[in-house]
């Protein structure tokens, strides 16, 4: 496939860019992209996961006011000792006491790139099945809880009702006396 920019080499990367909510896609050459590159605010070093990171904390930073900045740059976790700057210039955390010491800012970033702060997506089929079923318990919760603030009583029943069928499902699948798979080379 030839750049859709220059027309005389190869495309290396695909771009997608949304401007008011109008998706455009160009597959580019390397020589392309950096001129591309080069436009773009704060000159960001899109050529691995850390310079998407560094660029994407920028770009989020700018809309948090000047204090708010500036008390997340001199945030460290106490663990390791990685500073909140050194986190956006790398993209790396340096333990897993540094999600604690980082929780508001990260929240923030991962609200901004998935919409949501906790996981919505896919679950595995292998492994733990109760997995799934608990998100869905948790989910139905959420919903049970709102359903009685908006005192919507019917709703908050049935949600109820669907909540402790999961949960019996999933004791049932967690008990020792539960039926246990054979995988195919116990069969053999």
């Amino acid at each position: 496939m030839m750049c859709d920019e220059c027309g005389i080499r190869p495309a290396v990367v695909h771009l997608t860019t949304i401007v008011g909510g109008e998706v455009q896609e160009k597959n580019l050459c390397s020589a392309c992209m950096a001129k591309i590159q080069k436009q773009m605010p704060g000159n960001m070093d899109l050529d691995g996961l850390a310079g998407l990171l560094s660029g994407f904390f920028q770009s989020a930073q700018s809309g948090n006011n000047k204090e708010e900045s500036e008390a997340e740059s001199s945030l460290k976790c106490p663990n390791c000792g990685l500073s909140y700057a050194t986190f956006q210039k790398t993209g790396l955390l340096g333990c897993a006491q540094c999600y604690q010491a980082f929780r508001e800012p990260l929240e923030v970033i991962l609200k901004r790139i998935h919409g949501n702060t906790q996981h919505t997506g896919r679950v595995p089929r292998q492994g733990n099945s109760s997995i799934g079923a608990q998100l869905q318990i948790d989910q139905l919760k959420r919903k049970l809880a709102q359903a009685v603030a908006a005192e919507e009583y019917e709703t908050a029943a049935a949600l109820r009702d669907q909540i402790r069928a999961l949960q019996k499902q999933t004791e049932g699948q967690n008990s020792p006396d539960a039926p246990k798979e054979e995988s195919s080379h116990e069969r053999a």
